[in-house]
């Protein structure tokens, strides 16, 4: 091939600058390296009362993620005496820490395939994905405060015989299928969807072929203590700069992303955005003390209405085993109610309710059980169901106000 181009080549000069390029070996050309930030950076606000002062289990978190392009025009790829670059780009995430259905799985948040006009504009702006999807708020200690991670992966391949970005986009478009109607696709209804087997294999083949692009990454790393003092979002740079990068080391990797004096072009940046909340009826309440005179928690929309993922309404989700937890509560006191809510509140543990949530969903139960919620006004009932779960029960009287037996009227003779 290289004769064949010096044949037509009439010029000396461009002959031998000709020889000269094709003697360098394929690795030590110029080609595009991504890599994000060594320092992201941390957007906090005034946190409400209940996330500053709370040990867990008393609300939700969500975060999404959006790749926002520094302008309309982003270019990937380079273009070079031999044509331009055909660059595979995937972005994705890995969380720790916060016990989601996703966590410790690399979830893909944008690609970009430059196999074709890589090096003409691309638009990686992306509609927000939730990278973890509701879960409840962990308990911390000053012995134990939590560690949370977040981490970063810019992969990056310039091989146009590898399909490196195949099975990322099919996780983009499962996340896409399960889009929950708002502004984020739920990512993390796939499981519920097609089932973690099948997201189970499809990120084994995945990892396995992501192994074969350049990775450069950045951590984040924080505490629930940390997470519950105002932090909102965390934004991360992600930078393109022309490395003959060959077969980088990990080591080589960190050090070019670490160097000050490099030449690199910003290309977008990466927001993971963080979202709180008290309630799955409620999301913009933060004080719940006494919400029953305020919003409507009738038992009828509260068993009613279908927990977040699941696909299930609270009716069905505690009275889903025989024999029927409602027959049982209906008339059980004492020790036997005891037994009854106790199997109620695990089965709303393993569905993701906080609680507070807890505490309105199995009063709305009983209410529905007894068929009223007169059962309220006696103290012996509700310490029976309650008293095993103080918290559920602290936030029952907030809520609903103290449990108060009636005053009998006495009347003289």
């Amino acid at each position: 091939m290289l004769m064949n181009l010096l044949g037509a080549i009439k010029s000396p000069l461009l002959a031998s600058v000709a020889i000269c390029i094709g003697a360098l070996p394929q690795s030590s050309l110029a080609t595009p390296f991504f890599f994000p930030d060594m320092n992201p950076s941390f957007v906090k606000g005034d946190p409400p009362d209940w996330l500053n002062e709370g040990r867990g289990n008393d609300g939700y978190l969500t975060i999404s993620s959006e790749v926002i392009p520094v302008s309309s025009c982003t270019q990937m790829a380079s273009r070079s005496f031999w044509g331009s670059d055909k660059t595979q780009l995937v972005l994705s995430v890995v969380t720790q820490g916060f016990k989601g259905k996703l966590d410790k799985l690399e979830i893909p948040i944008a690609t970009f395939d430059g196999r074709e006009g890589g090096s003409e504009c691309a638009s990686l702006s992306t509609t927000p994905l939730l990278i973890v999807p509701m879960t409840v708020l962990g308990t911390y200690s000053i012995f134990n405060p939590g560690a949370l991670s977040l981490v970063l992966n810019v992969r990056s391949s310039s091989d146009s015989n590898q399909d490196f970005i195949g099975s990322a986009k099919l996780l983009l478009g499962a996340a896409a299928i399960v889009a929950t109607g708002g502004s984020a696709a739920a990512i993390g209804g796939i499981s519920a969807t097609v089932g973690n087997s099948v997201v189970g294999e499809t990120q084994k083949k995945a990892n396995s072929l992501l192994q074969g692009m350049i990775d450069a990454k950045v951590p984040v790393t924080f505490n629930w203590s940390e997470l519950r003092k105002g932090i909102r979002a965390v934004e991360i740079l992600v930078y393109k700069a022309d490395q003959s990068v060959g077969s980088l080391s990990d080591k080589q990797i960190l050090q070019l992303q670490k160097d000050p004096k490099s030449e690199k072009q910003l290309l977008f940046t990466v927001k993971l955005e963080f979202q709180f909340f008290r309630s799955v009826f409620y999301p913009t309440v933060s004080q719940i003390e006494g919400l029953a005179s305020r919003e409507n928690l009738s038992s009828e929309y509260i068993l009613n209405f279908q927990m977040p993922g699941s696909g299930l309404n609270f009716m069905q989700i505690l009275n889903s085993s025989a024999p029927s937890l409602l027959q049982r509560i209906s008339k059980a006191e004492g020790l036997d109610l005891a037994k009854a809510c106790s199997s109620g509140f695990t089965k709303l543990k393993a569905a993701g309710l906080d609680d507070v949530d807890s505490a309105i969903v199995m009063k709305s139960f009983i209410d529905e059980a007894r068929d009223d919620a007169d059962w309220y006004a006696n103290p012996a009932l509700v310490k029976s169901c309650f008293s095993q779960a103080p918290s559920i029960q602290k936030n029952l009287e907030l809520i609903y106000g103290p449990s108060v037996a009636p005053v009998k009227q006495v009347t003289e003779p």
